[in-house]
């Protein structure tokens, strides 16, 4: 199964109020809707299936083709009609906060692997829109200078259509 973080997944990254254990942080931090549970289990010391339920329960993570919000659908609903969007100013339409968040996410992973781990400790951290489009900036401008223009130029498109 392939795990996102939830908004309050994202927001305990920043508060550090629910989870204390390293290993467990750990997990969390790595979930980014790319990695399979298996790869995370097989990688990562010290974590078991339990520790994926726990923070199912804790609403922090959820099934990648799930809601944003597990097992409270008022909340989620509540949150949707105040999400923040990001304008796309290639084409003039919205993107959905989480939706980019996890956009930009999964573009570090796939793009810069591991040596993008700091962008996506940043991508967890931001709180604001222009936060989040700073990072943007910083992730295609270190694709471009690992892979050239040409990958700078996908990745643009694809965290803002065009």
């Amino acid at each position: 199964m392939i795990w996102v973080k939830t908004d309050a997944g994202r927001a305990e990254m920043q508060n550090r109020a629910l989870i204390k254990e390293r290993a467990r942080r750990n997990l969390l931090l790595l979930i980014d809707g790319v990695k399979s549970e298996e790869m995370l289990l097989a990688n990562l010391a010290g974590i078991t299936a339990a520790d994926f339920q726990e923070l199912r329960k804790l609403d922090l993570i959820a099934p990648a083709a799930g809601a944003v919000t597990v097992g409270n659908p008022a909340r989620a609903n509540a949150f949707e009609a105040t999400r923040p969007t990001v304008p796309l100013p290639l084409e003039g339409k919205s993107l959905d906060y989480s939706e980019f968040t996890a956009a930009l996410t999964k573009l570090i992973s796939s793009q810069l692997g591991l040596r993008g781990f700091t962008l996506t400790l940043a991508v967890d951290k931001a709180s604001t829109i222009e936060e989040l489009r700073d990072v943007a900036q910083r992730v295609i401008e270190q694709v471009r200078e690992r892979k050239g223009e040409a990958a700078a130029i996908e990745a643009r498109k694809t965290l803002y259509g065009g």
